[in-house]
């Protein structure tokens, strides 16, 4: 728990010694007790009014949000729930995987893209194993499908908000890993439950295509003058390797 300690405002009186001394005591709040009661959109409003009275906060705020996600501690808690000694069927579990997907959303929306594909190649990893090993789909029909089917289409569209705030500042190589992993994902789940995130996939490819265009268009083309000089070379290579008469 984060303490506060602080103390009440107080007019100051010289001490011996020549020191000042409020002779305010000192009171200690405990954030997480002041902040339970607030729901996000009151903490939000809390936060604005504080960086608006010291804008020079914004940037500790800033570095806090990127600041890269514990992955080892998603991936020791789905094995918890996902793991193969677990008693916990698939449905029961679903609540505390879409905690995790939605901490990713959160990221997307604050453009965050790194930390948002981080968990949920963390959480879906996992996820796809325990579906295949364990077959864990629902049968048709049944009330827990349903259940099912809707987390599904949150892992797909999580996976959608997290790949359309790529930076146009990743590599090609960047976007091939993502492209690679969840290709992998989509062949291991497709036999269960039909094609899986084609729209995720269509959008890595056409980021890739574009950055391969952008690559492309930034490298250096060769002058006038470097280009006559090696359409003479050609020449003269041209001419020593005709057989002579």
């Amino acid at each position: 728990r984060v303490t506060l300690a602080m103390a009440a405002v107080k007019p100051t009186k010289t001490v011996e010694g020549g020191s000042e001394d409020s002779g305010a005591p000192v009171e200690e709040y405990d954030l997480g007790y002041l902040m339970a009661p607030l729901s996000r959109q009151r903490l939000e409003m809390v936060l604005a009014k504080v960086i608006c009275k010291y804008p020079d906060e914004v940037e500790k705020l800033i570095e806090e949000s990127r600041k890269a996600v514990d992955v080892k501690s998603i991936e020791k808690d789905m094995k918890q729930i996902l793991g193969s000694d677990t008693a916990v069927s698939i449905n029961e579990a679903l609540p505390q995987l879409e905690h995790h997907l939605k901490l990713a959303k959160d990221y997307s929306m604050a453009k965050d893209a790194t930390n948002a594909t981080s968990i949920l190649s963390a959480v879906t990893k996992p996820f796809v194993a325990a579906v295949v090993d364990r077959k864990l789909v629902p049968e048709e029909g049944s009330e827990e499908r349903g259940e099912f089917d809707e987390f599904i289409i949150m892992l797909e569209t999580s996976w959608q908000k997290a790949i359309d705030r790529i930076s146009a500042k990743r590599t090609v190589e960047d976007l091939t890993v993502h492209f690679k992993t969840l290709s992998q994902f989509r062949l291991a789940l497709t036999p269960l439950l039909g094609p899986i995130f084609s729209d995720a996939l269509r959008m890595l490819k056409k980021k890739i295509r574009k950055l391969m265009e952008n690559e492309k268009r930034q490298e250096p083309r060769p002058n006038k003058r470097q280009k006559g000089k090696a359409e003479a070379n050609r020449s003269i290579d041209e001419k020593s390797s005709a057989p002579s008469s």
